[in-house]
């Protein structure tokens, strides 16, 4: 079997895999592949087993089969997505779960999937959750003079003051910082936090803005505007 270059190259680090399966067909089959593929794979039996063992860190991808004792897989991705964390979660199942790429899940692969394919997935989650760590993601958003914002810790600094935003209040100021003195259209914002535009969420992403617009309010100079329905614009004076 030929595999290309660019995926063996990946492999000699010896990335972790978490794999959470409780079915032990599944498991025996699925744990031999990726170990041949060249991940270095753990096996947790349930889902709170799964979590206790993300917590202890370290994985470069999570396989998550959904209907599992305990924590499901929904909940397990509701989790791991609610901390900010940004780990490529790919779903491993024999039954339809594609919701679950709305709770924060990468890709949906279907058990008998041909074993190249699930390969070629797993490569482009990661490289995908990379892109997402990039220097330019990881850097320090200085919105004002006074103001500063960390998207990876989540801590919001005004003048001496600080305080940890919510996570999907981090995504949502950080996309406005992206896009700082600009228009950031609704949809834009609600298909990059969940992945779907509706008036639902439209509502809940204005919950959000205005807990931000409380949050930035000791830094006068700074204002997020409902830009005629249209999306919202973060100004600095």
């Amino acid at each position: 079997m030929v595999i290309c270059s660019k995926f063996v190259v990946k492999m000699t680090e010896k990335m972790k895999l978490l794999y959470a399966e409780d079915d032990d067909t599944s498991a025996i089959i699925y744990t031999e592949v990726f170990r041949k593929a060249g991940f270095e794979v753990s096996v947790a039996r349930d889902g709170d087993e799964a979590w206790d063992m993300y917590q202890q860190g370290g994985w470069d991808v999570l396989l998550f089969d959904m209907d599992l004792p305990g924590k499901d897989g929904y909940e397990l991705i509701r989790l791991i997505r609610e901390r900010g964390d940004v780990v490529p979660i790919l779903i491993l199942s024999s039954l339809n779960h594609y919701k679950a790429l709305y709770e924060g899940a990468d890709d949906y692969l279907v058990k008998g999937m041909h074993v190249e394919e699930i390969r070629a997935r797993l490569d482009k989650a990661i490289e995908h959750a990379r892109q997402k760590t990039s220097p330019k993601d990881l850097a320090l958003f200085r919105i004002s003079r006074k103001t500063t914002f960390d998207h990876i810790t989540r801590i919001l600094t005004i003048g001496d003051k600080q305080e940890k935003l919510k996570a999907t209040e981090t995504r949502v100021l950080r996309l406005l910082c992206l896009r700082l003195n600009e228009l950031c259209p609704k949809e834009e914002l609600c298909d990059n936090i969940w992945g779907v535009h509706n008036q639902t969420k439209e509502r809940e992403l204005a919950r959000y803005v205005s807990t931000l617009r409380k949050a930035l309010s000791p830094d006068e100079s700074i204002v997020i505007e409902n830009d005629f329905g249209d999306g919202y614009k973060m100004l600095v004076y």
